[in-house]
């Protein structure tokens, strides 16, 4: 299933004019997006060829709160009783160079060069954040880390440093070299640490876009959004052409609201965004969405919650 970002972002591009510099940006982050995933599910197919052992869990798209302003976020973990494993799965075409002083990834493909961001930085940050949440949980297990270039039409002029990098055909040798490791957790153990991993993720929800980029309410198409045929509905109980519900409607706009606009929402901001016919209709919806309320009376406003276990493949 595509990332939850790429799924809103496609229905953001349908209230925003089309000559505005953000759409753009966001037609560029869907694509992005899309890459990734399609990285990781090439990956994926490797990755089942694998014969774990007994006890061993896949978990995606972990997003952990560590402090106020610190989460580990790992696209790809693997979990077994011998160890722990990170995969950063990237979907890049072209020369790559793991640049340093500064560290970045520098990107050559038909005569342009482009710098990101560097994986093996991110790498390096992931297992240092894994290491303080395993003091937390009071476990001490091996973490292993890989660099994965999903696709091997990749070419690594200049190789990271530090980190371990293969290609996503590869993967098994490296993950069979790990499982050769012996136990270094309990079973009982082991399945306190899925547990504590799952409950602990929630969904990452990016800035507001218009927190990122130059963006006027006003140019924001308000009111609910068929998210199939993208007409506008008013008064109708469904979607005219495809006949989706009012309700789900009113659900995404909701959330739009807080991936393009602000990350609160009051019941002013709802009515206007969602154009009810009252306060107490918005209050109703507010209320009946997994929100988080905050104050109390006329300066109550709502947050979204975040919690969401991760999806885990396990034996």
């Amino acid at each position: 299933m595509p990332p939850k970002i790429v799924e809103v972002y496609k229905r953001l591009l349908h209230r925003i004019p089309n000559d505005e510099s953000i759409y753009f940006e966001i037609e560029k982050k869907i694509r992005a997006a899309e890459a990734g995933f399609s990285g990781e599910i090439y990956v994926d197919n490797f990755i089942k060829q694998v014969n774990f052992p007994k006890h061993f869990a896949i978990l995606k798209d972990l997003h952990i709160q560590l402090e106020e302003n610190s989460y580990l976020q790992i696209d790809t973990l693997i979990l077994t009783k011998k160890y722990i494993a990170i995969l950063e799965v990237k979907n890049i075409r072209g020369k790559i160079y793991f640049q340093r002083n500064p560290n970045q990834l520098i990107r050559e493909i038909d005569g342009e060069t482009t710098p990101f961001k560097c994986p093996e930085q991110q790498l390096k940050r992931h297992v240092q954040k894994l290491k303080l949440l395993l003091k937390q949980y009071k476990m001490n297990i091996p973490i292993k880390s890989l660099i994965v270039l999903a696709y091997s039409k990749t070419h690594v002029v200049l190789p990271p440093q530090y980190a371990n990098i293969t290609m996503g055909c590869d993967i098994p040798h490296h993950i069979e070299e790990y499982n050769q490791l012996p136990d270094a957790i309990s079973t009982q153990k082991y399945h306190q640490l899925l547990t504590n991993l799952l409950s602990s993720s929630n969904d990452f929800i990016p800035r507001p876009l218009a927190k990122i980029y130059t963006l006027e309410l006003s140019h924001i198409k308000t009111g609910l959004l068929c998210p199939n045929c993208h007409i506008k509905i008013n008064n109708q109980r469904n979607c005219t052409n495809c006949n989706t519900p009012k309700k789900i409607m009113q659900q995404q706009a909701i959330e739009d609201w807080f991936y393009l606009v602000k990350d609160t929402i009051s019941n002013r901001e709802c009515v206007y965004f969602l154009e009810l016919k009252d306060k107490f209709a918005a209050n109703y919806l507010l209320n009946k969405m997994d929100l988080h309320p905050v104050n109390h009376h006329k300066s109550r406003y709502y947050i979204m919650q975040k919690f969401r276990a991760s999806s885990a493949s396990q034996e």
